[in-house]
C-alpha cells in the first residue's frame, strides 16, 4: 500500500492574536505542501490523483520530470483557490527566481513620474515580500545611442527585465533596437508606435481612442459637437478621434494657458455654437474646470459633456461645482486593484486609484513578477493582446464627492 504522500502545515489561528485585543507579532498562517513520498510519480500518477480527488497528492508530487501544460495549469489553479503559499514544484522556482527589475527612464523628459514610478515598483515589490534587486536608470535622452547604452549597462548588471517610461518618441526608439531583454513601456499605447511591434516589447498605455469611441456612442441623437483639447501631441490625437467617430463636429479648439485667459470673452462670440451640444473636453482640469464654469456662467444649455482618462481626478470634484458637471461622462480604464496595495502605494506617495501611469507601471511590475513566480496571486486582471494591454473602459458621471457608473442608480 502507498504512503499517504503529503503532509498539509497550517499554523494555528489562535496564534494570531497573542494577547487579548493586541495583534501578535508573528506572521499571519500560511499554508504549505511538502512532499514525503519515497517513490516517484509519473504523469500517469498524477492524473489518477486528480481523478480521484486526491489534490493535495496530485500538488506534491508535481515537478520539472512528470508536469506538462495542462497538469500544471491544473496545479496553478489548485495552489491558488486553496491559498496555498507554496508546493515543491513552485518553491523550486522561487528558490531561483530572485526578482531582477530596473527602471529606464530619460528624467529631463519624464519629469515628475520618474518618482511616482519608482515608488510604484518598491511598493510592489515590497508588498509581495521576496528578495529582489531594482535599480534606477537615467538614459538622459531618448535618442537611440542613449536608450541603447543604458540598456547595455542594464544588462551588464545582471537585470533580466526593464520598466521603460518613455514618451512616444522614445518607445518608437527603443522598438528599432535589436534587444532581446523584455521591456515593459507603461505610458505608451501600441497604436503610437510606427514600425512594426518588436516581440519582446508589452505597451501598457491606455487607448484614448477605444474612451472616445465609447463616448462617441453615448447621446447619438445630437445634432452638433465641439472639441476643446489640451495643445500637444496627445492633445491633437483625441482631437482627430473625436473628429473620427464624430462627423458632425462643428468647432474645435486647442487650449493651452492663453487661451485660459481670453476663454470667458471668446465663449460670448461661439455661444450660439455650444447650444445644444455634445461637448468633448479633453482638457487638463484646471483648463476644463475654466471652460465648465464659463458654460455655467453663460447658461448655455448643452447636451453634455464628455471626457477621456485626462479627467478623472478627484481634482475636479473639488475645483468645479456641482451644476458645472451636470450631464458629465468620464471615461476610466483604470479598475479596481488589491485594497492593501493601494494603501501601502499611498505610504510612498503612489496614487493606484486615480494616476493611470502608476497603474499600468503597477501593471507591468506584476506582468514581470508571475513571470518569475508564476503561481502568485495575480491583481490586475487585464490581458495582453498583440503586445498591448486591454483595458476595461467603464463609463463615470462625477456626482457630489465621487465618480458614479452610468448604469448605477443614483
Amino acid at each position: 500500500m502507498r504512503l499517504f504522500t503529503t503532509l498539509l502545515l497550517s499554523l494555528l489561528p489562535s496564534l494570531i492574536l497573542a494577547a487579548g485585543k493586541y495583534p501578535s507579532p508573528l506572521p499571519t498562517p500560511k499554508t504549505e505542501i511538502l512532499n514525503i513520498e519515497i517513490q516517484t510519480c509519473s504523469k500517469a500518477c498524477l492524473k489518477e490523483y486528480l481523478q480521484k480527488g486526491q489534490i493535495f497528492s496530485f500538488l506534491a508530487n508535481v515537478n520539472k520530470n512528470n508536469t506538462n501544460e495542462e497538469l500544471l495549469t491544473n496545479a496553478k489553479s489548485l495552489s491558488m483557490e486553496l491559498e496555498i503559499a507554496s508546493i515543491p514544484y513552485f518553491l523550486d522556482i522561487q528558490k531561483s527566481a530572485l526578482i531582477q527589475i530596473a527602471l529606464l527612464f530619460p528624467k529631463k523628459t519624464i519629469g515628475r513620474y520618474s518618482i511616482s514610478s519608482t515608488n510604484v515598483i518598491l511598493s510592489y515589490l515590497f508588498h509581495r515580500n521576496q528578495p529582489f534587486n531594482f535599480e534606477v536608470f537615467d538614459s538622459k535622452s531618448e535618442s537611440l545611442e542613449d536608450l541603447q547604452n543604458t540598456i547595455d549597462t542594464i544588462t551588464s548588471k545582471g537585470y533580466k527585465q526593464i520598466v521603460a517610461l518613455l514618451t512616444y518618441v522614445g518607445a518608437n526608439n527603443i522598438n528599432h533596437l535589436k534587444t532581446q531583454i523584455p521591456i515593459y513601456i507603461p505610458s505608451v499605447h501600441s497604436s503610437q508606435i510606427t514600425e512594426p511591434l518588436m516581440p519582446n516589447i508589452i505597451y501598457g498605455g491606455i487607448s484614448y481612442e477605444k474612451q472616445i469611441e465609447k463616448l462617441s456612442a453615448l447621446n447619438p441623437n445630437s445634432t452638433k459637437v465641439i472639441s476643446f483639447y489640451d495643445e500637444g501631441y496627445i492633445g491633437s490625437q483625441m482631437n482627430e478621434y473625436v473628429l473620427k467617430y464624430n462627423l458632425d463636429t462643428i468647432y474645435s479648439n486647442a487650449f493651452n494657458p492663453k487661451s485660459a485667459t481670453t476663454f470667458p470673452k471668446e465663449i460670448k462670440t461661439i455661444q450660439p455654437l455650444l447650444k445644444d451640444s455634445k461637448i468633448f473636453l479633453n482638457t487638463p482640469i484646471t483648463h476644463s474646470s475654466i471652460i465648465l464654469s464659463q458654460i455655467t456662467y453663460n447658461d448655455i444649455k448643452i447636451n453634455g459633456i464628455y471626457s477621456t482618462q485626462i479627467n478623472y481626478n478627484p481634482s475636479l470634484l473639488s475645483i468645479t461645482q456641482e451644476k458645472d458637471r451636470n450631464n458629465m461622462y468620464i471615461a476610466n480604464s483604470i479598475a479596481k486593484s488589491d485594497s492593501l496595495l493601494v494603501e501601502e502605494a499611498k505610504l510612498l506617495n503612489a496614487d493606484l486609484e486615480y494616476d493611470w501611469i502608476n497603474y499600468s507601471t503597477a501593471y507591468g511590475i506584476e506582468y514581470f513578477y508571475l513571470q518569475n513566480i508564476p503561481n502568485a496571486k495575480a491583481y490586475f486582471k487585464e490581458a495582453i493582446k498583440n503586445n498591448q494591454v486591454e483595458y476595461k473602459i467603464d463609463i463615470l458621471t462625477p456626482k457630489n464627492n465621487r465618480f458614479v457608473p452610468i448604469n448605477y442608480e443614483y
